[in-house]
Order: structure tokens, then sequence, then C-alpha cells
């Protein structure tokens, strides 16, 4: 046969029609095979290649392939989903709209790969139901398009008790983009503290030892306002032998005092966040630096009366006495001024000068007596009854002042300073000196303590510098602690007679000290040197570089993954288990199918459907009621003479009346199937196989 011959039409008039039994009429007539006589050329030629086409128990590698493709595309969107929140968890929300947009893209992906993976699935399902189950035209109907209208749901019951498993297959089609909705909600935005543990390099501190090194007549090196103000021998200093002396502390230094006094708190600067951890940012970092401060102990109490050298005992207090508060601060205090000077401070009188000018031979100690109003009434027998009502128990504590060691942690906090001390460590006395008894000291040339060698001299100028901020500091304390608070011997109202009341030291509603007077007086002061750290332009100013760790409130990222993976979980867990019920479908058909137009095409080449079809050609609605109704299934047509082929006489798959088709067996031997070649390439020899088949057919 040459590859122009012209294939010679078939007609059904040149076939033996078949013997049709009272029982099942013939599915095919003369009337519905005579189409052929007016058949085109073009589809004549077409039906006479297709002659010779053969087909095979076989499931094509495409459809396994597209169903595992589209499941490990799917999973691994959703890996892919996972991974993008977690890279973004935590992070600041920045271009939020694109980051949404983003997940709700990958949430898609997964949501139509594990769709079409479904509905591949449950197409194989669906032909395996028609070949086991006879159904009526509106129930294939339903399960045909079930994954596409929704409404077959609500009124096809047969579709639902006949396919359950494929209406199930069905329902999760649709719930199944419910995922893509839950899954971008995983990620949000909130307000979260970021930390960041790093080095603070310019953090405020405090650095006695720059005061021991100013010079007032040149601040090059150590600039700044000095907590002390001097009186001096050279105005100049260019005479051999000059010094330096104390006068008083510097205005200031006063007003930091004062301010730390007033505020009941320390006073800080508006810029120190800003300084020490940088802009927006909070932190919290420790300090550690020497500088003065009061070691306190208690001389006497009411289990303990013995006050040892205190200046006065314990009936200076209430309830023997009328004092309710009273100290002695100043004993052997340094005296101003020290000789009369002149306007620029220098001494009228000299040189020489007298050896003690400027001395510091003892730092005054600190001598509170203060007493607890108890809640507990005295006994009405009790002398004290009329006056103070309630017990009152007397105190005496003494507080000398020393070289001390400071760790304090400091936090910011929306630009609000807090500190907190870590710990304190005394070193030795300021001045380590012991007061002589009853030595007056009227004039400076008078030694009033012992041992000489530890007085602090003005020759020794940076340990006397340092020594005089100190002393400086206590002053500024002393001046708010002297003098007393009394009640009056009628006890009926409160007198003070001095400036502690003005402090957080004292009850504002009772008028009172402190119960824990000893350990307050210590944090006052400890506020007041907290204080200087708000001051950049003091010469104890210093910066340093410490570790910290930074905070801020920040709007980042936040990934809950149980609202990504709940969705997902359960996608992907059904999606797999249909892939198993594909497969077994598939494995049970022998083959892989599908629902386009082709495939019904050549699945309803029935003539007993050509005639039922009557009238419903067009395929519009209304469709026919009686036909809907009818029962069909898919399998082998029933024929008591199959047709004659070019593989001789075999049996016709195809959708058939339930009464008029049987089941259909895998490898069975079934019209143009693959596997019954071998006798026709036994009998046509050395002629190709279609070439014989075409021949035979056109007999």
């Amino acid at each position: 046969m040459g590859a122009g011959i012209q294939y010679t039409p078939v007609y059904a008039s040149e076939r033996r029609a078949p013997t049709l039994q009272p029982a099942a009429p013939s599915l095919y007539s003369l009337n519905s095979l005579n189409h052929y006589k007016t058949m085109d050329a073009a589809t004549q030629q077409l039906v006479d290649r297709r002659v010779g086409e053969l087909a095979e128990w076989h499931i094509h590698w495409i459809t396994p392939a597209l169903i595992i493709g589209m499941f490990v595309a799917g999973v691994m969107g959703a890996m892919g989903h996972h991974l993008f929140y977690v890279r973004l968890d935590g992070k600041p929300a920045v271009e939020q709209l694109k980051m949404v947009r983003y997940g709700t893209a990958l949430a898609f992906f997964v949501k139509s790969t594990l769709v079409g993976c479904v509905i591949m699935c449950y197409r194989q399902r669906i032909w395996h139901t028609f070949r086991t189950k006879a159904m009526t035209v509106m129930g294939i109907d339903g399960l045909f398009s079930a994954t596409e209208d929704p409404t077959q749901f609500f009124y096809n019951w047969e579709m639902i008790s006949t396919g359950k498993l494929a209406t199930f297959m069905a329902v999760c089609s649709w719930l199944i983009p419910l995922a893509s909705v839950l899954s971008p909600s995983a990620l949000t935005s909130e307000v979260r503290e970021s930390y960041n543990s790093t080095n603070c390099p310019t953090v405020p501190s405090l650095n006695f030892g720059h005061e021991g090194l100013h010079n007032f007549r040149n601040e090059k090196d150590h600039p700044g306002s000095s907590l002390v103000y001097y009186n001096t021998t050279d105005v100049d200093g260019t005479t051999d032998g000059y010094f330096d002396y104390y006068d008083q502390p510097s205005k200031n230094a006063r007003r930091l005092a004062i301010t730390s006094m007033y505020l009941r708190k320390p006073a800080t600067n508006p810029d120190a966040s800003l300084t020490a951890c940088g802009e927006r940012w909070n932190c919290t970092y420790e300090i550690s630096f020497q500088a003065p401060g009061y070691k306190c102990d208690e001389v006497a109490s009411s289990s303990n009366p013995d006050a040892g050298s205190a200046p006065f005992n314990l009936s200076k207090l209430a309830p023997e006495g009328t004092n309710i508060y009273y100290a002695d601060v100043s004993t052997k205090d340094y005296k101003r001024p020290q000789i009369e000077t002149g306007e620029d401070g220098v001494p009228v009188e000299g040189p020489p000068y007298p050896d003690l000018l400027g001395v510091f031979q003892s730092e005054p100690v600190l001598w509170i007596g203060h007493s607890i109003q108890t809640s507990k009434p005295y006994d009405k027998s009790s002398p004290y009854a009329a006056k103070w009502k309630v017990v009152h128990e007397p105190k005496i504590f003494k507080c000398v002042s020393h070289h001390t060691n400071y760790t304090f942690e400091m936090k910011f906090n929306d630009t609000v300073q807090t500190h907190a001390l870590k710990s304190r460590e005394f070193l030795g006395p300021v001045v380590d000196t012991t007061l002589l008894a009853d030595k007056e000291d009227d004039d400076i040339d008078d030694v009033v303590a012992e041992p000489e060698a530890n007085f602090v001299r003005p020759l020794d100028a940076e340990k006397y510098k340092e020594t005089a901020s100190y002393h400086a500091m206590g002053q500024l304390l002393r001046n708010f602690l002297a003098g007393s608070v009394i009640r009056n011997d009628s006890g009926a109202f409160i007198v003070t007679k001095s400036d502690i009341s003005e402090t957080r030291l004292v009850n504002a509603n009772t008028s009172y000290p402190l119960d824990n007077l000893m350990e307050e007086i210590q944090n006052v002061f400890q506020d007041m040197l907290i204080t200087l750290l708000s001051e950049p332009y003091l010469v104890v100013a210093d910066k340093i570089s410490v570790p910290c760790t930074k905070s801020r409130s920040v709007n980042v990222f936040v990934y809950h993954r149980k609202g990504l993976w709940v969705g997902y979980a359960l996608a992907v867990t059904f999606t797999f288990g249909f892939i198993l019920v594909g497969a077994f479908a598939m494995h049970q058909n022998g083959v892989a199918s599908d629902t386009l137009f082709s495939r019904i095409m050549v699945t309803t080449r029935n003539p007993t459907l050509d005639r039922l079809s009557v009238g419903a050609c067009l395929g519009g609605d209304p469709f026919p009621k009686d036909l809907t109704k009818t029962k069909l299934r898919f399998g082998v047509l029933l024929e008591d003479d199959p047709r004659e082929g070019p593989l001789g006489k075999v049996e016709h798959c195809c959708f058939g009346a339930a009464g008029e088709v049987k089941d259909i067996v895998k490898h069975g031997t079934y019209a143009g199937l693959k596997k019954y070649r071998k006798g026709i390439e036994e009998e046509v020899g050395d002629i190709s196989e279609k070439e014989a088949l075409l021949k035979d057919y056109g007999k």
C-alpha cells in the first residue's frame, strides 16, 4: 500500500447485522450506522486510519506523575510558606502589605496544587464507581459536576448515597481552599520589646579623681564645674609653696543637691537616655565608681540604752525627752572661714600661714537620734500616756563618711531613668582620725584629732581636692540633717527646727522621721550622687563604655505556627489519603482516565443511548426528566453476537442501561486491545500490521 492510497469507505450495509434476541434487543441498527454513507472524505480517511489503532490495559505515566507532582509541589509550597514566615518572625514589620501578598500567593499555590491533586484522584474514583454501581443519569451528572457545582450536594441524594467516598472527595475539594484563608492570618504584627545585647559607649558616670587633678587656673586637662569653691594663697599660682584650700560647696553642687532633696528622687538629664542608649532605645546597664558614702551603725535603742561615746543619750528623745528627732552633725567640723581673706580668696595676713590652714583633721560624724511612733498605746499608769498616747521607741545611730565603691544598675524606659543599688563596699574613712576628748577647737591651730599623720593637707593637692569634694557633698547632706524636731510639752503640736522636714526623710502625714531613717539617709545621699550624673559639665562627670542591654518597643512580625499548620496539616493529610484512593481506583480500573469530552464521547457509543437521547440533542435546559431517571452503568455491553472487527469478535465497553452491561474484567478481551495483536501479526507475515488490518476491514 503506497503513500497515496485511497482508503475504501466501510459502510454498514457491507457488514453482517448481528442477530437480535427478544430478551436483549440489538444495540446496533442499520439506521444508526447509515451515517457513513454521508461521511465527508476527510472524516472517512480519519475513520480508516483509526481502524487499525489498538488500545491496551495500561496506566499511562502522565496521570500518576501529575498527581504526585502536584502533591509534592503543594507540600513544598506549604513548607516554603512556613519558612517564609519563620524568616519574618520577630523582624521589624516593614512592607507589611507586600509580605501579606507573598503569603497569600503561597497559600493559593498550595490550595491550587492540592485541590488539583484531589480532583484528579476524584476522577479515577468516579470511574470506579461507574463500573461497580448503576446510577441514574442525574446521579452520574452529579459526580461529573460535583467539583464545580456545589448545589449537587443539596439535592442529588443518589450521588451522595451511591458514591459516598467520591462525594466526600468532592466536598473536600471545596473545603481545602479554606487553608488558603487561614494560613495568611498566621502572620500578624505586634508591638514587642526588641532586645539587643551590645556595648553602650557613652554612659554617664562619676570620677571624683578628676577633682584632685582640676585646677581652676587652667581647665584644659580637666574642664568643667567643680563641686568645691577654694581660697588660695596665690591666685596666679606662680609662687613657690602656694596652695588652694577648701572654702565651701560650689553653687552647682548646692543646686544639684537641693534639687534632689526637693524632688525626693534623683534629678535626671532630659538627654540622658539619648546619650546612654541611643535614639529611640531603652537600655539597662551597670556602672561602678568610687564616691563618698556614709556607713551607718545603730548605737543605742530601747533594748540597748547605752549610747557610749555619742554626744547625747536616749533621754534627749521621746518619750523621756521632747525630741522626736535630734541630730549632732557638725562636731569638730572644718571651720569657715579659716582666716580672714580678701575678695579674691587670698588670706589678708601672711605668709607665713598657720600650719593647719585648710587642713582636714577629721570628717564630722553624723549622730542621729529619733523616736519611732508605734500604734501600741501606753498603759494609763505610765507617766508618758498623757503626752505621747502611744509607745515611742527611741534610737540613736551614727554615720561615718567613707570612700565607697558603688555599683548601680541604671535603667532607661521611655527616657525615664531609674536606678537600683547592686553593691556598696566601704573602703575606709575619708579622714581616718579620732577626735580628742574635751579638746577645744576655737582656733585653726588647735589639734582636735589624731594621728596627725592622717590629716589631709592642702600641699598634697590631688588627695586634698578629692577629699574636699567628698567633704562638700557631706556638708550639703548635713545642712538638711542638722537641728531637731520637738513636740511641745502639751503634746498638741510639733515644732521643727531642722530642714529634714523638707525632705522625704520625714513622713508628711505624721511629721515624724521615717521608721527606717538610718537606711533612708544612706539612700538619700546616694540620690544626691546619682543626681550628679545629670550634669555633664561637672569636673567629676565622666563617660565610660559598658556592656548593656538595649530594648525598644517595635512593631514586629509574629508567626503563629498553629494557625498555618492546622489548615495545611488537614489539607495535606486528606490529600494524601485521596491519592491512595485514586491509586487504588486506577489499579482496579486498569487505566487512568479523565472527565474530558473525549472520554465521555468514547464511553457513550451505544445505540440505546442514541435512541434515549432523541429530542435532547441540543443539550439545553430543561433536560428531559425521564432521561435523568434512567439508570446507567459503565461496563461490557451485553450482545448475543458481538460485532465482527479486525481482531475478530470482541465485546464492547461503554455506558449502558443497567440491564444491558456487565462488569468490566481487568485484562479482559475487549474491542481494540493491544493484547490480541500477536495472532494478526502471525497471519500477515511481512506486511505491516496496520495495512493488514485495513485490508481485512475493507473486504
